[in-house]
């Protein structure tokens, strides 16, 4: 039985190590297909949609406003790229996918599709080069841009995971093979064999273990300490900072004109600049401070040991000369710039968090201040800020509770004084400040989109008070002028708007005049145009508020339906004793009667520049010598009292 049993023996050894060899096998082919190669060329693969969505997202916008039919064809064009794209993508991984590339084509194949449907074919009733196709395609393409966008930051996520999975399966692996080797000792040519495939399973879990260490805590593109890295650094320099004296500066860094590169030469361009930035960073520091990405276009500087802040300065400076430098970019000469930050510890904070908000408010002071400049932060750029939300939330609400108020200010006919119009002028009425003028919150209306809703409410609720004035015999040109700007065209605020509000209010569209700006003119927005002059074509009238102050190119008078041109105040107010002013207001006169526009002059407030705008032929005046701007109540009785107005309501 012995033979047997020895033969026995033999062949389950045999088996077993034949089985343990083809395990091993296996595990290595599987541990190849994940190694970092791999990882990476897949999350290249995700990034690579993302940038192309991002670009359409942003060729979409520009089709938008620049409505050409070539703009048009190369958002479609761009569409049918990324659908083939996303296709070849789904193939490539569709049986070895370990990050979820093919996670993307779910993320953005619907909304390509949408997108090329609604471009072939339009959308309900509209044309498919239409601005409501174009702006749904917009929207759906931003959507689907921000869903691919927080997949490709969860798969960084998974490719450390799946890496730190690899390490502990290496690890378990290792240990089964050596029990298993230790059994099966008497299999010199499988432990050979075995120790050859262990070598290389080694070296694996090393590079895995350098790749999670490296991507954890540097940026790829620069190999500079990535946000995470920088913080840790700044965390170390604030607590050598409490035991040893000096200061800490640190410089937060935003290139200025790198969207506009990588918009127009590509993310290639982008990613050369990015890094060729990053070098000459380098070489403007010493060799003990810290320089990060953060991500994007933005850098930090951590400076440590400052005995002032004049070495801070020394190395903005140094760093503003070397970025001010052309960048060479395969062949292309491009300038770039930057704007600086700086908040030194612990003056300015004693933790990470504020240090770097603060650093990133001075950057944003810099760039206000012109760009290509540096700026400390200061305590009132916090109270800035904080002033900025508390007045957005107050004018939100004094919007909600009716705080504001409308007041008039006559127009008055030169020849006769008669009151032939007045300027809806907003008020706020605060219940702590008392009355509040625009130039205290309507930049920030601006700012914050809120002068959308504010802009409606006062042509409605102006319209409202002034009709009962023309159904009371005021005088027969008589019309409401009121402010409508940039911001709430480009809201959408269009003829539809509108004629709503005449409807609700039934006030005349010939009784209504819109003042816009020449800025307004000057943008080259065709749906801006259609809207103008579908204003025109209802009976509204434009007037083109302070000429004079902006382009003032004849070109666009002749070509928008304008009415009325309103002399800014800044010229008649030197108007008697600069001549320049004199002679600039004469020829804006004579050119709007060249034109047959009427003509406004704004802000007279004495006698001689009342007689003055009289010997130029100017055709209507308004200012606080006539009268200043009062309440609806109050307008009645200025029209019974014409022409002597000026004399009753001076003071």
């Amino acid at each position: 039985m012995r033979p047997y049993v020895s033969v026995g023996l033999v062949v389950l050894l045999l088996l077993g190590t034949s089985s343990v060899i083809i395990y091993f096998q296996k595990t290595l082919l599987e541990i190849e297909e994940v190694l970092p190669i791999t990882l990476s060329k897949q999350e290249r693969e995700i990034r690579v949609l993302v940038n192309s969505m991002g670009t359409l997202v942003q060729n979409i916008g520009f089709a938008r406003a620049d409505q050409s039919a070539k703009s048009f064809r190369v958002v479609f064009r761009q569409t049918l790229e990324i659908e083939r794209h996303l296709e070849q993508v789904r193939e490539n991984y569709r049986f070895n996918d370990v990050l979820g590339a093919t996670a993307i084509h779910a993320k953005l194949n619907p909304a390509i599709v949408d997108i090329k449907s609604w471009l072939s074919d339009g959308l309900f009733n509209f044309e498919p080069t239409s601005a409501q196709t174009m702006k749904l395609a917009e929207t759906r393409a931003k959507q689907a841009h921000k869903e691919a966008e927080i997949l490709l930051r969860q798969v960084g996520e998974t490719a450390i995971d799946v890496l730190t999975k690899q390490s502990l399966r290496i690890d378990n692996f290792r240990g089964i093979m050596i029990v298993t080797l230790t059994a099966l000792g008497i299999m010199a040519i499988g432990l050979v064999m075995l120790g050859f495939r262990l070598q290389s399973i080694v070296y694996a879990l090393r590079e895995s273990e350098e790749q999670i260490r490296y991507r954890a805590n540097y940026d790829s593109l620069t190999h500079l300490p990535n946000r995470l890295n920088f913080i840790e650094h700044l965390s170390e320099a604030i607590s050598r900072g409490r035991r040893d004296p000096g200061q800490i500066a640190l410089l937060f860094i935003d290139l200025d004109r790198f969207k506009t590169i990588n918009d127009t030469l590509g993310h290639d361009y982008g990613d050369e600049l990015i890094k060729q930035v990053a070098s000459r960073i380098r070489k403007a520091i010493r060799e003990t401070d810290v320089v990060s990405r953060l991500g994007g276009d933005e850098f930090t500087v951590l400076l440590s040991n400052m005995t002032d802040e004049i070495h801070a300065s020394i190395i903005a400076k140094s760093i503003l000369d070397q970025l001010s430098r052309p960048f060479q970019l395969f062949g292309h000469e491009v300038y770039s710039g930057a704007s600086i930050g700086i908040t030194v510890c612990p003056q300015d904070g004693s933790d990470t968090m504020t240090l770097l908000k603060n650093a990133d408010m001075a950057m944003y002071e810099a760039k206000d201040q012109g760009r290509n400049t540096f700026r400390f932060f200061t305590s009132q750029m916090t109270d800035r800020a904080r002033q900025f939300l508390e007045l957005d939330k107050e004018m939100r609400r004094a919007l909600i509770q009716d705080e504001l108020q409308i007041h008039f200010q006559p127009i008055l006919e030169m020849e006769n004084k008669a009151l032939v119009g007045v300027e809806a002028l907003l008020r706020w009425q605060h219940p702590l400040k008392g009355l509040v003028l625009p130039d205290e919150f309507i930049k920030v209306a601006e700012e914050t989109g809120l002068i959308e809703d504010i802009g409606l409410w006062v042509l409605q609720r102006a319209c409202e008070q002034a009709l009962p004035w023309l159904e009371n015999d005021l005088h027969p040109e008589f019309y409401l002028s009121i402010n409508i700007s940039m911001r709430q065209f480009k809201g959408g605020f269009d003829r539809k708007q509108l004629l709503k509000i005449l409807d609700q209010t039934g006030f005349p569209a010939d009784k209504l005049q819109l003042e816009i700006t020449e800025t307004l003119l000057m943008d080259d927005d065709k749906r801006i145009r259609e809207v103008l002059s579908d204003f025109r074509e209802i009976g509204v009238r434009l007037a083109v508020d302070d000429f004079g102050t902006g382009y003032s190119a004849l070109s666009y008078l002749r070509e928008f339906p304008v009415n009325t041109l309103k002399i800014d105040r800044s010229f008649v107010h030197d108007i008697v004793n600069n001549k320049n002013n004199r002679r600039l207001v004469e020829t804006i006169i004579n050119m709007a009667h060249g034109l047959e526009l009427v003509t406004i002059a704004e802000g007279v407030e004495t006698e001689e520049q009342d007689a003055l705008l009289s010997e130029l032929d100017c055709n209507m005046v308004q200012g606080y010598y006539y009268c200043k701007p009062v309440a609806a109540e109050e307008i009645r009785n200025l029209a019974r009292r014409t022409p002597d107005i000026r004399i009753v309501h001076s003071s």
